[in-house]
């Protein structure tokens, strides 16, 4: 890469002078009354003699020794960021832990067992994928009863080991329950399998209500005790409240934008050599160095700037939006089945520099849960 001088000249009108130096010039570029005068070093040792007479200054020099000079004036810098990537590619590559994933104390044992016998330990060498791989099949493969899978994941410098415990399914044991009400509603639809139904479409019933009952009666005599099934949908009503900001901001590009050299290092983004230009900027990198257990990266990266304007909500604009926030903040809550009925704006006001909306819902959804029965000599009790 060529090194290109770049002089200043005061006064143009002395660049007519110049040219009879027969000095060849890459480019002249005008700002004003000054230019600025781009040749190689031959004509740079032919010009600055006559700095003096016509005004002359070296402004800048770019290319290798432009590079040169920010290499030397950045060089302790440098030394010390290529020590530290030593540094940290030897301790990437070092395990500081191994956490077993499990509360069963012997599985535990056994798996810190077979982890020693392979080397996998504290302050040695990270394994190879097909160390870890031929591990874990040896202990899936003689642990078979105990387990139904396990996985060792690397994240970082620590192992984490994730087991599933094998579980020999047990004879299930009969349980006598009711069915009741999960929720205050209005009753919209009953469906049992098993049980008596003891009440009816369109009651009210209150949290804990018995709907379908685990009792078979004739009269007040209690003939039977079966297991109710069944499910019970209701109507629900919900309050919901939204506050929104009185103002928000939308982010715009500008379109401008530049390139600076960067260091991913630790989580942290370090930029080299220029100053940042703009207030809002969002970076895109383009990696030119990456490993992908080292934690760092160098990049280019491009830096756009972006603007930040700032609106006011109308009143129509936030219940539109709080309306919609307030809806999806309920459907979160909802299970699977459940369907809104209706919505209907309850209050919208200002409070310390917010907006405030309220929206009242009637809800269609699944309100049915259970209570379990015991038997106590040839006596049913609930189990509260």
């Amino acid at each position: 890469m060529k090194t290109t001088y770049i002089l200043k000249l005061e006064n143009k009108k002395y660049l007519n002078r110049l040219f009879k130096y027969q000095v060849k010039f890459y480019k002249i570029k005008y700002q004003k009354d000054i230019c600025f005068l781009y040749v190689d070093y031959d004509g740079y040792n032919r010009l600055i003699k006559y700095k003096d007479i016509y005004g002359l200054s070296l402004y800048k020099i770019s290319g290798f020794l432009e590079y040169k000079r920010l290499i030397k004036s950045n060089f302790i810098f440098i030394v010390s960021m290529v020590i530290g990537i030593i540094f940290l590619y030897i301790l990437s590559n070092i395990i500081f832990d191994i956490k077993i994933m499990s509360n069963n104390k012997d599985l535990v044992k056994i798996i810190n067992r077979e982890l020693e016998e392979a080397d996998f330990k504290k302050f040695r060498f990270i394994k190879s994928y097909a160390e870890k791989e031929k591990l874990k099949d040896k202990i899936l493969s003689e642990y078979k009863d105990k387990l139904e899978w396990l996985e060792i994941d690397l994240i970082g410098t620590k192992y984490y080991v994730r087991i599933l415990e094998r579980v020999i399914n047990k004879e299930h044991n009969y349980n006598y329950q009711s069915i009741v009400a999960r929720k205050n509603a209005t009753i919209k639809e009953i469906k049992a399998s098993s049980g008596s139904i003891v009440k009816k479409v369109n009651d009210y019933v209150n949290k804990g209500d018995e709907i379908i009952s685990g009792y078979i009666k004739k009269g007040d005599d209690i003939k039977d005790i079966v297991e109710a099934k069944g499910s019970v949908y209701g109507e629900t009503w919900y309050n919901v409240k939204v506050i929104l900001p009185r103002t928000y901001k939308i982010e715009k590009y500008t379109g401008n934008s530049y390139n600076r050299l960067s260091i991913d290092l630790l989580g942290k983004k370090l930029f080299l050599f220029k100053n940042k230009k703009y207030v809002n900027e969002e970076y895109s990198d383009n990696v030119i160095i990456n490993n992908s257990i080292l934690p760092f990266s160098i990049n280019i990266t491009n830096i756009k700037e972006k603007s930040m304007d700032t609106y006011f909500y109308t009143y129509q604009d936030a219940l539109d939006k709080g309306m919609n926030l307030a809806k999806e903040k309920l459907l979160n809550d909802l299970q699977g089945d459940s369907k809104i009925l209706m919505q209907k704006k309850l209050k919208l006001y200002e409070e310390n520099s917010t907006i405030v909306i309220e929206v009242f819902f009637k809800v269609y959804e699944d309100i049915t849960d259970y209570r379990d029965i015991t038997r106590k000599d040839d006596k049913y009790e609930y189990n509260h």
